[in-house]
């Protein structure tokens, strides 16, 4: 005999919990910043004091599947001289 899926609780709105998520978005987006900046083991430290139990493994794998932001290399780089530099400056280019 088939069963028919029955859903016995509320869906969330998807900016909220993905329907298969173990985590919700807030909480994985807190992970994910974790894992950028400090990264593996330290970054698990570091979220356990904060109460957050996640494993290292954890947070490089939502690293890897996030994706890191896309570094946009500058077009235009200005050097300021200051008064005491433009001495130097002039010393120096001669």
């Amino acid at each position: 005999m088939l069963c028919g899926g029955q859903i016995f609780s509320e869906r969330f709105d998807g900016d909220i919990l993905a329907p298969s998520a173990r985590r919700a978005a807030r909480l994985d987006h807190i992970v994910h910043h974790l894992g950028l900046a400090v990264g593996g083991r330290p970054a698990a430290t570091f979220a356990n004091r904060l109460m957050l139990p996640v494993s290292n493994d954890t947070l490089l794998r939502v690293v890897r599947r996030r994706g890191s932001p896309r570094f946009v290399l500058p077009t235009v780089i200005g050097i300021e001289i200051g008064r005491g530099d433009a001495e130097v400056f002039e010393r120096y280019s001669k």
